[in-house]
Parts: C-alpha cells; sequence; structure tokens
C-alpha cells in the first residue's frame, strides 16, 4: 500500500470513528414530541363541563352505553352530513366545469 492510500485510510477511519461517536451521542428521534396545550375554560363553562361529568357519572352502565351509543350516531350523522355537503359542492363544480367548457368549445366554434 502506498502512503497515499494509509492516508486515504486512516481519514476514512477517523470519519468513521467520528460519525460513530456522533450518532451514539444524538438524541433519541424514535419517540416524537408533540407540543402540550392548555386549554383553560371560563368558570361558566368549567361549571357546565363538571356538572356534565357528574350527571354522566351518576347513570346507570345501562344509561352511560346509550349515551355512548347516541353520541357515536349523532357524531356518524354529522360527518355524513358534512359529507353530502362537500359531495354537493364537487358535483355542482363538476357540472359547473362540463357547462364551462361546453359554451367555450360552442363559442369558439359559432366564431370561426
Amino acid at each position: 500500500m502506498s502512503s497515499t492510500e494509509r492516508d486515504i485510510q486512516s481519514q476514512l477511519e477517523e470519519m468513521e470513528a467520528d460519525l460513530n461517536q456522533k450518532t451514539d451521542t444524538s438524541p433519541d428521534f424514535s419517540k416524537p414530541t408533540f407540543p402540550q396545550i392548555e386549554i383553560n375554560p371560563s368558570p361558566q363553562v368549567q361549571g357546565w363541563i363538571d356538572k356534565t361529568k357528574e350527571t354522566f357519572n351518576s347513570l346507570p352502565k345501562f344509561g352511560k352505553v346509550a349515551v355512548a351509543v347516541g353520541g357515536a350516531w349523532l357524531s356518524f350523522s354529522i360527518v355524513g352530513a358534512v359529507l353530502h355537503v362537500v359531495s354537493s359542492i364537487f358535483s355542482i363544480a363538476a357540472v359547473g366545469l362540463v357547462l364551462y367548457v361546453g359554451y367555450r368549445l360552442f363559442s369558439n366554434s359559432e366564431s370561426n
């Protein structure tokens, strides 16, 4: 091995050692950290939340299940309604686009 090859080999080994050292001391990025948001509701809202919790906790198991099922049903109904509105908007946009393209084609063919 020539001296330049030995120099290059030693530099590569030093760089590898530096990389190994840097990766050993780097922080653990495997667990993402999320910002913590603190919400301080007004006393009136906090009183309403506390009263609702007390009422829910005072229900029997069947009542809690019924409230959970009703809440899930209401949530899915709201999501369905929003999706219907979005679907209608896209349908109207598609019809408008088709009409616009038809108008442009008709007006271009008429002018020629």
